[in-house]
C-alpha cells in the first residue's frame, strides 16, 4: 500500500504532465503496486510465465491506462499485449504505458484526435559514461562534450528518455524495431522540448521525420513523449526547464524490451 507522501508525489506528477500534454488525453500517474488478480484473462496470459514483480508492473500499467480511459469518458476494457509485446488498444483508441521500479506512467486518447502517442518515464539514477556511445549518436556525443561537465549525465537521461518516447510513439505506425544509433535528437534550450529526426533520412519514412515531442523533469524523474498525427506530430506550449542535476537512467534496453509494456 502506498504512503500519503507517495499519493502526494504521484498526484503532482500526473497534475504536471496532464497541463502540458494534450487535454483531449487522458493522463493517469500511480505508484508500480498492481495487482495481477484485477487483470482481464487476455491480459492475464500475456504474463503467466513472468515473475512476480513484472507481473506487478504490467497490472499497474493495465490499471493506469484503464483509468486513463475514464479520463476521457470511454468505456474501460482490456488491453492484452501483440506478440510483439505492444500493447493491444481498444478499437479507436492510442495509448502508451511507461514505468520505472517506482512510478507508472498511462497516456490514452482518441486516434482519430491525437493521431499517436509515445511517453517514457525515467528514474533520474547515474549511468556510467562507458553507456554514453551506445545512448548517443556521434553528433549528440559532440554537443555533450560541449557541455558542462557536471551537466551531462543529465542530457544523456534527456536523450535516452526522448528517443524511448519516439520510438513508442512510430512504432504502432511503422513496426519499425530501431537503435539508438537510428535517430538524432536535439533538445530545446531549457529541456522543455526536442525534435528528433533520422539518422539515415533515406531509410525513413518521410511521413515520421523530423517530429517533435515535451519533456518534464524534476528531482526524481524524466519525463518525455511525443503525441500527434504522422506528419505532423505537435507539442504543447509552455513546456517546463528540466532541472539539470547529477542523474542518469539506469540501463539502456536491448531491442526496446521494456518500452512495449
Amino acid at each position: 500500500m502506498r504512503s500519503p507522501d507517495q499519493a502526494n508525489a504521484m498526484g503532482h506528477v500526473q497534475a504536471s504532465i496532464a497541463a502540458l500534454l494534450d487535454p483531449r488525453l487522458g493522463v493517469v500517474c500511480t505508484a508500480v503496486d498492481g495487482d495481477p488478480r484485477n487483470l482481464y484473462p487476455e491480459e492475464r496470459s500475456s504474463i503467466i510465465q513472468a515473475i512476480p514483480r513484472r507481473q506487478r508492473e504490467f497490472a499497474a500499467g493495465r490499471a493506469a491506462a484503464r483509468e486513463a480511459m475514464a479520463c476521457i469518458g470511454v468505456e474501460c476494457g482490456p488491453v492484452p499485449s501483440g506478440p510483439d509485446r505492444a500493447p493491444i488498444w481498444p478499437f479507436g483508441l492510442v495509448g502508451s504505458i511507461s514505468h520505472t521500479r517506482q512510478i507508472c506512467i498511462a497516456a490514452v486518447g482518441r486516434a482519430k484526435e491525437v493521431g499517436a502517442i509515445g511517453i517514457d518515464v525515467e528514474e533520474r539514477l547515474p549511468v556510467g559514461p562507458d553507456l554514453w556511445h551506445s545512448i548517443c549518436t556521434p553528433e549528440e556525443q559532440t554537443y555533450l562534450q560541449s557541455q558542462p561537465e557536471e551537466q551531462r549525465g543529465d542530457i544523456v537521461t534527456q536523450l535516452f528518455s526522448a528517443k524511448e518516447a519516439f520510438y513508442k510513439w512510430q512504432f504502432p505506425l511503422t513496426r519499425r524495431l530501431l537503435d539508438f544509433q537510428d535517430v538524432q535528437v536535439n533538445l530545446e534550450p531549457g529541456g522543455g522540448g526536442f525534435s528528433v529526426r533520422p539518422v539515415d533520412a533515406l531509410r525513413w519514412p518521410d511521413v515520421l521525420a523530423p517530429v517533435t515531442g515535451g519533456m518534464f523533469s524534476d528531482q526524481k524523474w524524466v519525463i518525455a513523449w511525443v503525441c500527434g498525427h504522422p506528419g505532423r506530430p505537435r507539442v504543447s506550449q509552455g513546456m517546463r526547464p528540466g532541472h539539470l542535476q547529477a542523474a542518469l537512467p539506469h540501463h539502456p534496453p536491448s531491442n526496446h524490451p521494456e518500452v512495449l509494456p
